[in-house]
């Protein structure tokens, strides 16, 4: 996927506010309260990380993630259940993210990530004119 905006600390942060917000819409429809914590959201978050800094989805059993120009973009590098799992969180099972359920259970996040997406789009705070130039961000160095 290409990037529609520059992977800047700005960016990054309504990115994960958008998560934020993402998972407690999710919450309540569930019936449970919100959450400060963003943990198990990491298929939305890979979603919506893919569809605003470009890249490949990636991930294993338990988390998901993307990679970009050789490097992790994981918009909850700073939740429990990612700091829990520590460097396995960033591993890459093919066989984990390929697999028909996994697959399907993606195709039902799309459309409230692709909401979500275009809700960082027209943030009135994003950083849109640093698109070509590279950045010095990297969560796991």
């Amino acid at each position: 996927y290409p990037a529609q905006l520059a992977l800047t600390e700005a960016n990054l942060t309504i990115a994960r506010e958008a998560i934020k917000r993402l998972w407690n819409e999710r919450q309540v429809e569930r019936g449970l309260a919100p959450s400060a914590d963003r943990s198990g959201s990491c298929k939305f978050a890979a979603l919506v990380c893919r569809d605003l800094f470009g890249g490949r989805l990636s991930g294993n059993y338990d988390h998901m993630f993307v990679r970009a120009d050789n490097r992790v973009i994981d918009l909850n590098d700073d939740q429990q259940d990612v700091l829990f799992l520590g460097k396995r969180a960033h591993l890459h099972v093919r066989i984990a993210i390929e697999h028909p359920d996994y697959r399907e259970s993606l195709g039902y996040c799309q459309a409230r990530a692709k909401r979500w997406a275009e809700w960082v789009m027209q943030h009135p705070d994003i950083e849109r004119s640093r698109l070509d130039q590279s950045t010095t961000y990297e969560p796991f160095s």
